[in-house]
């Protein structure tokens, strides 16, 4: 066993990061359309990496550990996930919501992702946090929560 605490982090988003998912969201308020690519992600909110490593220090895990969401995401996954949330905050500043603006769609984490991916191997890290006295690897805040926040990091940044 390694004497120190390794943690690959692997497709952590943060609402005042600079990744990817910060991208998609200033050029979808710009009125762009991000380019779009193939890859698969297993996006992971920064609070959830961090809360993680927090417990694993608190607790003196050593090793070696990737850490990454649990759910596969193709970007057009997120894309549209985002188009829709920036159109529900448009529709409500500008008091334009209907009935089928309001109504619940569906989140894409309910669809499954073709084509072959591979996920990181999160074993370890969850038998490490199960050892810390936890149940296990289990990131909490959504996806959809996530992208909100970030929508609105990128408002106040271009305050």
């Amino acid at each position: 066993m390694s004497s120190s605490l390794q943690i690959e982090q692997i497709d952590v988003y943060s609402p005042h990061g600079n990744g990817p998912i910060n991208y998609w969201i200033r050029d979808i308020i710009e009125g762009r359309i991000p380019e779009v690519d193939d890859e698969v992600y297993y996006w992971v909110h920064i609070r959830d990496a961090e809360r993680a490593i927090e417990t694993l220090e608190l607790n003196n895990i050593a090793g070696n550990f990737s850490l990454s969401g649990r759910r596969a995401w193709d970007q057009r996954m997120v894309l549209d996930e985002i188009v829709r949330l920036w159109t529900r905050f448009q529709n409500a500043v500008h008091g334009t919501h209907t009935a089928e603006s309001l109504g619940e769609s569906p989140s894409p984490a309910a669809s499954q992702v073709e084509g072959n991916q591979t996920r990181p191997d999160l074993g370890p890290l969850h038998e490490a946090m199960m050892s810390c006295g936890t149940d296990g690897w289990r990131p909490l805040i959504a996806m959809r929560v996530g992208l909100m926040e970030c929508i609105a990091a990128e408002l106040e940044n271009s305050k």
